[in-house]
């Protein structure tokens, strides 16, 4: 009996510690997305298309230079293509050459996406677990599971994920996640991500972010398709 009671205080202690991580977390990610608001300059961004599908397969990699002011995205410019390419895929790197409206550099939906959802909730579960310790690009993590729904008036999204903090600027280093979206437009989808960030003279900005999506007919999957964006040569200066 004793050994019961122990036991189920040491996971109440543990859920307390993972809420009080996660809150520390969210506090240092908009902490660094203020500074983000101040931020200008240029990046490359390489996006890689993976299909694995059964009508499809193979992988187009293309290269995009971006310039941003006060933390928005202004241009992105495809300047790479590859030799050949087929036009879906070609239409799919048009499209992301665009940029939408309000486009920010912020990270805090990102690694954070049970937070997304803010038009009228009308159910929010959140659970955190605490998962050990890793370590990550050379820093000491603590490892939190994440297990969400969250309901919107017209979105909502459920989904379990990891979540990898450093332990001494609470910053998150990795995150993953495997999400189902609904919504009254586009109807379910399930995706994965996977997000490893860096920092950059003390800002947090993400270096690879992996989309994984399940195109399906009906309620049939018929394969995978990897979106893979990674950044390299950032330059910025602070306002």
């Amino acid at each position: 009996m004793h050994v019961l009671i122990f036991i189920l205080f040491i996971n109440f202690l543990f859920a307390q510690s993972a809420d009080e991580i996660i809150n520390r977390a969210i506090e240092a990610v908009s902490e660094n997305d203020k500074k983000i608001e101040n931020l200008s300059g240029e990046f490359k961004l390489k996006v890689l298309l993976d299909y694995n599908l059964t009508v499809k397969k193979g992988n187009y990699e293309f290269l995009y230079a971006v310039k941003f002011e006060n933390g928005m995205v202004k241009d992105r410019k495809l300047v790479a293509t590859p030799g050949s390419v087929d036009s879906s895929s070609l239409m799919i790197a048009k499209q992301i050459e665009k940029v939408r409206s309000e486009e920010s550099l912020k990270i805090k939906n990102l690694v954070f996406p049970f937070l997304r959802v803010r038009d009228g909730l009308s159910e929010k579960k959140i659970n955190f677990k605490f998962n050990g310790f890793e370590k990550v690009s050379d820093k000491n993590c603590f490892v939190i599971k994440v297990d969400y729904k969250v309901k919107g008036d017209t979105t909502s999204s459920e989904g379990t994920g990891k979540i990898w903090i450093d332990q001494q600027s609470y910053l998150p280093v990795r995150c993953e996640y495997d999400v189902t979206y609904q919504s009254k437009k586009f109807g379910k989808n399930q995706s994965k991500q996977f997000l490893d960030i860096s920092n950059f003279k003390g800002i947090l900005l993400p270096i690879r972010n992996e989309v994984q999506v399940f195109p399906k007919i009906l309620f049939v999957k018929f394969g995978t398709v990897k979106i893979i964006y990674e950044t390299s040569d950032i330059t910025f200066f602070l306002k």
